[in-house]
């Protein structure tokens, strides 16, 4: 089971909150910067006390989500939805 607590809100600028699965207790951080007009989208995910299966399985899951999230964010694109 994954619990969570929210840490920081910094609207609109970043979101970080406590990710506990397990007996490891990690930090998540997305943050939002924005330059020449193009916002950019940057995840860190930190707490980790080794490279074992839950670093690594964070890492597969966070790449797969992210993948998923760009293709809705170009889809959202090609139909002209700014918002």
């Amino acid at each position: 089971m994954v619990d969570s607590e929210v840490l920081v809100v910094d609207e609109p600028h970043k979101l970080s909150y406590t990710w506990i699965g397990g007996h490891i207790k990690t930090i998540v951080t997305w943050t939002l910067k924005e330059e020449d007009g193009i916002t950019y989208l940057y995840l860190d995910h930190t707490g980790f006390d080794k490279e074992d299966q839950a670093f690594n399985g964070a890492k597969y899951g966070w790449a797969y989500k992210v993948e998923e999230l760009k293709k809705v964010l170009l889809g959202l694109e090609e139909k002209g939805v700014d918002e």
